[in-house]
């Protein structure tokens, strides 16, 4: 006579076998022309010419 095996022994012996998650891929790092940086000096210039145009 066969002994009767549970569903979750199954589950736990086939995890035995799994591949355990790999670590992901590091991202590479972005060349300087590829990084968008902020133009803080572009929106203060803008607002200048803003307040010049209006006032004529």
């Amino acid at each position: 006579m066969r002994q009767r095996v549970s569903i979750t022994q199954k589950a736990i012996d086939n995890l035995k076998f799994r591949v355990t998650h790999r670590k992901p891929r590091k991202k590479s790092i972005p060349t300087a022309s590829q990084i968008a940086t902020f133009d803080y000096v572009g929106g203060l210039l803008r607002a200048k010419w803003d307040r010049m145009r209006t006032a004529r």
